[in-house]
Formats: structure tokens, sequence, C-alpha cells
């Protein structure tokens, strides 16, 4: 389970934000295991959700994503690709 341990505002450096992009918000969530993570999102979206500072993070991050699943995926078969390139090499 992930808690909020910090919410501040996220830092755009000396570059601004474009025209219609919303304003970030940068949420610290630590586990109750101590594993801490940081994620930028929309101040408009965390306010929604009436999320605060020692609030339970409402999604699991532990589990992945489409997206994130796909790229894990991906990076397995280029690992099961390399290998057997690595053998076709020392068959040569």
């Amino acid at each position: 389970m992930w808690f909020v341990s910090e919410i501040a505002e996220a830092d755009f450096g000396c570059e601004e934000r474009m025209p219609g992009e919303p304003l970030m918000t940068l949420v610290v969530l630590e586990s109750d295991d101590g594993r801490v993570c940081r994620l930028e999102v929309a101040e408009e979206w965390l306010c929604s959700q009436g999320i605060d500072e020692g609030d339970e993070w409402p999604e699991d991050i532990d589990t992945p994503g489409d997206e994130e699943a796909k790229a894990m995926e991906m990076s397995a078969w280029m690992d099961g690709y390399m290998d057997a390139l690595e053998e076709l090499d020392a068959e040569v």
C-alpha cells in the first residue's frame, strides 16, 4: 500500500509551461515497506480526487500499466533474441 508523504509544486526550471499544459504537482509516495516513488501528476486531477498528504494513494503502482507491461515484454523478447545470437556465434 502506498501513502502520500509529500505534495509540492513541480519544478519547471527555466522553462515555463506551454499554453494549455496543466499545472503539474510533484507527489512523493511511500510504501508501507519503506520504498519511495516520485510522480508528477496534474494538480487539477489531484484536487478532484481529494488527495492530501497522509492519504492512501488510489492506484496500485506496483502493477504495471499497459505501456510498462509492453516495455517489459519487449525487453524480455530482446534478451531472448540476444541470447539466440550469442548461441549462433558460438556455433560458428
